[in-house]
């Protein structure tokens, strides 16, 4: 009954989720100012101007939200690994000698 539930709860979140991105302006959030040949996955050597703002593409936040997101990413491995390897230690025991 809760998967149903669950279930139909994320199938009307994509189905919002589809009619909010088909009534989206394609061009909505695209510099002008980048030429069309950088605007693939790669992109160029030259992909536009050189960042004034820290929001800018390749300024220091958007880095240091990189940084941050990485740092925490590495700290729940980290810690999830920890308890895992804990948890090893204590199920296992040892035949006696």
């Amino acid at each position: 009954m809760r998967a149903t539930r669950i279930g139909r709860g994320l199938g009307a979140a994509m189905l919002c989720l589809i009619v909010a991105l088909s009534f989206a302006d394609p061009a909505a959030g695209q510099d002008d100012d980048i030429p069309d040949a950088c605007r693939t996955i790669i992109g160029c050597a030259d992909a536009g101007p050189a960042p004034e703002n820290p929001g800018d593409r390749g300024g220091y936040a958007q880095l240091l939200t990189l940084v941050v997101l990485a740092s925490g990413v590495g700290f729940i491995l980290v810690k999830v690994g920890l308890a895992v390897r804990d948890g090893d230690r204590r199920t296992v025991t040892r035949p006696p000698d």
